[in-house]
């Protein structure tokens, strides 16, 4: 995020800002490798520790029967226990990606090319019943358990950038560009409980602590494809769907046309617009079958897992008595994760600069994916060789975090939650580290384009 405001950020801040690349004096732009990675969420934490902790720590879960919890012992893996729950994952690779400036009629544009694997998971709002088993207490007798939905998607994507400035005789300097993107699915799963599902709890035998668990009146949808192979437990690469995608911004610019940097800057982005369709993916339903047992139920419990197709089979047999009955055909579609991004940057004084960006998700098709929102000032000086920043998030409008970028030639590393990656915290639930490695081909200066200047008055 704070990255993506800096002027030599290249092909690596167009999927936020399509135009961003347009600003950068250097002639070509090359991304070897890029990660980033971000995980938000209020279901469970990790007690006293920081990321990089982790790689030393042996983990526990959380017994409040022997007064094991994450409030009194370090290293245990509790849950929040709230009423409700969310959780947001993102990762996204960006592999060899390059963007150029050319002149067409003497007209500068900038195109690029860029390539993406990319993975998210969301959850929102979803109904905590697991809340009684985490904590050790009985469930309800009666439990109506409200809608939800979850969305995870695991794709490829190859994208076209180009910009180009607009509205040559404003006062202003007007930036229009885009990306256009070919989606490549993967894997993908979309699970939606449409209506209130009753849970109903009675004694199983004369242990007081063990519960039969039933489900009745669900009205439940189960889609899936994937790429694993799990009776070779290895992962067979293939596509599984497709689709289009598209990215566009507009940016306006106060720059004297003497300055290599503008004094303010506001943009306007709309991302991720598209879904991807699998065609093949399968389908399952489940509406007003019989009442089924989930819990101490050896039909389920005591049949060794090999597939999702397995065990919505053994669901079917449950609900209808007929393992077949649930099959709802085949293909199904992901929304990409829509997004509306907003961005303001002023010049303080030479190469410094305070951005602010605000990121709403606007979920435009069925069954979209969703984003964190985010809420991000930076303060970042700008340098050729150099780039550094410091910034604060509000992710979620809940979740204050803060952190920071460096780039040092062709090294980015930063976090907009850098504090647990090295400081241990009371409840670790949440983490984000990006990094790139670069190349500046045909590497552009000040100087250099001064002496270009005064080649051109000479002629």
């Amino acid at each position: 995020m704070s990255y993506s405001n800096d002027i030599y950020s290249g092909i690596n801040s167009a999927t936020l800002s399509p135009t961003q690349p347009f600003l950068n004096s250097n002639p070509w732009d090359i991304n070897l490798m890029s990660a980033d990675v971000f995980l938000q969420n209020d279901y469970a934490y990790i007690s006293k520790q920081s990321l990089l902790g982790l790689t030393k720590s042996k983990i526990q879960t959380a017994n409040p029967k022997e007064n094991i919890t994450g409030e009194n012992t370090a290293n245990v893996l509790d849950f929040y226990n709230k009423d409700n729950a969310n959780l947001l994952l993102l990762t996204d690779v960006m592999g060899p990606s390059f963007s150029m400036t050319t002149h067409i009629k003497e007209k500068k544009y900038v195109f690029g090319l860029f390539s993406r694997l990319r993975t998210q998971a969301s959850v929102l709002d979803f109904d905590n019943y697991l809340r009684f088993g985490n904590e050790r207490i009985p469930q309800p007798n009666e439990y109506l358990m409200h809608p939800f939905a979850t969305q995870v998607m695991n794709w490829n994507e190859i994208g076209l950038n180009a910009a180009t400035s607009i509205f040559p005789y404003s006062g202003k300097k007007w930036i229009f560009g885009l990306n256009l993107k070919y989606e490549i699915g993967l894997d993908a799963a979309n699970i939606v409980n449409h209506d209130n599902m009753l849970l109903t709890t009675t004694n199983a035998g004369q242990n007081p602590n063990k519960k039969n668990i039933y489900a009745s009146n669900y009205n439940l949808t189960a889609s899936y494809v994937t790429n694993y192979n799990f009776e070779t437990d290895r992962y067979e690469y293939k596509q599984n769907g497709s689709g289009i995608g598209l990215d566009l911004g507009i940016t306006m610019l106060d720059q004297d046309p003497r300055e290599d940097e503008y004094d303010s800057k506001f943009s306007f982005n709309v991302l991720d617009l598209g879904y991807v369709n699998f065609k093949n993916g399968i389908n399952h339903q489940f509406v007003n079958g019989n009442t089924v047992k989930l819990q101490n139920n050896p039909n389920l419990d005591d049949v060794e897992f090999e597939s999702p197709e397995q065990y919505l089979k053994l669901l079917s047999q449950e609900a209808y008595g007929d393992e077949n009955k649930s099959f709802a055909g085949n293909g199904f579609k992901i929304g990409l994760p829509t997004s509306i991004n907003i961005n303001y940057s002023q010049r303080v004084k030479e190469h410094h600069f305070i951005n602010v960006n605000w990121i709403q998700r606007v979920p435009v098709f069925e069954n979209s994916l969703k984003r964190n929102n985010i809420l991000n000032a930076n303060y970042s000086i700008q340098k050729e060789a150099i780039g550094y920043g410091v910034s604060t998030t509000l992710s979620e409008y809940n979740n204050l975090q803060f952190g920071g970028y460096v780039r040092l030639g062709p090294l980015i590393l930063g976090s907009e939650n850098a504090f647990p990656l090295l400081f241990k915290h009371k409840k670790l639930h949440a983490a984000n580290v990006y990094l790139a490695i670069k190349l500046y081909p045909f590497w552009d200066n000040a100087f250099k384009r001064h002496r270009r200047e005064q080649c051109d008055c000479e002629k």
